[in-house]
This record gives C-alpha cells, structure tokens and sequence, in this order.
C-alpha cells in the first residue's frame, strides 16, 4: 500500500529571525519607556530594589509588537 504525503503551507508575516529581531526592539523601546522605580526591603539590613512594575512591561511589549504586526498588515495590503 503507497504511503500519502501531504504538505501544507503556512503563511506568516514574520521569519523567525525578523520575530527574534522585533522583540529584541520592543524590549529595548520598552526598558527606555517603562522607568524603573525604587524602594528598599528589610528591616535590619535595608536594600535597595530596582524594578519595573510587570505588568506595564508585558503591556508595552505587546503595544509595540502589534504595532508592528499592523505595519507590516497594511504594508501587504490587508485591513
């Protein structure tokens, strides 16, 4: 009995490696946008912690990748 094959085509708007490169940019738009902020923990010893609140992070992450997706949508003629 012959074996059937099947291939199939998936069309994307990124390759991994412009994927990779985009979020290295928004990671890097995002440390300079979101300022991180101070404060120290302990009682005995007082350190100080440098942070970025996370969730306002992971927001401007994915405000700058969809922006970026939308570019390249109108840029292939979509919506």
């Amino acid at each position: 009995m012959p074996v059937k094959t099947y291939t199939r085509q998936v069309l994307t708007l990124f390759t991994r490696e412009e994927m990779a490169r985009l979020l290295k940019e928004a990671h890097d738009h995002c440390k300079a946008s979101i300022k991180p902020t101070y404060h120290k923990i302990g009682r005995t010893r007082q350190r100080s912690v440098i942070y970025r609140e996370r969730s306002a992070y992971l927001n401007c992450i994915k405000e700058y990748i969809n922006s970026k997706v939308m570019e390249r949508v109108r840029a292939a003629g979509g919506a």
